[in-house]
C-alpha cells in the first residue's frame, strides 16, 4: 500500500470528538491492531482547516500515541501524519477511499 505524508503546518486543526477505539469490524468485536507496534488503534476526528475549507476527517492513532490533556475544541498536531490509498470487494461492489493514519497526537505548542 502507497502512502503519502501530510504537510500540516499551514492548516488549522482542531479536536473534534474524544478518541474511540477503531475495530476491524461492525460489531465492534475485533479491536483494530497496528501493524508497526501491536498497539490497538483509535480513531481521532478533527476539523482540518486549509485555505477556507474545512472539513471533519478521522485519523487512526495507536493507543501510545494519543496525547494526554486532549480536549474537544484545542488545535493538535498529529506526528507522522499519512493518507493511504485502498481498495477492496464489498458485496460484489469495488470500493475505495483514503484512510488516514498518524504515530501520534498532540496538543499544539502554545495552544
Amino acid at each position: 500500500m502507497k502512502t503519502m505524508p501530510i504537510d500540516q503546518s499551514q492548516a488549522l486543526v482542531i479536536l473534534a470528538s474524544e478518541s474511540r477505539p477503531h475495530f476491524k469490524d461492525r460489531e465492534g468485536q475485533q479491536p483494530a491492531i497496528d501493524r508497526a507496534t501491536g498497539a490497538h488503534l483509535h480513531l481521532v476526528d478533527v476539523m482540518f482547516a486549509f485555505n477556507g475549507r474545512a472539513e471533519v476527517i478521522a485519523v487512526k492513532v495507536p493507543e501510545p500515541g494519543l496525547g494526554k490533556g486532549l480536549k474537544v475544541g484545542l488545535p493538535v498536531v498529529f506526528t507522522g501524519l499519512v493518507a493511504s490509498a485502498w481498495e477492496n470487494e464489498i458485496n460484489g461492489k469495488d470500493r475505495h477511499g483514503i484512510s488516514l493514519r498518524a504515530d501520534a497526537v498532540t496538543a499544539k505548542a502554545g495552544a
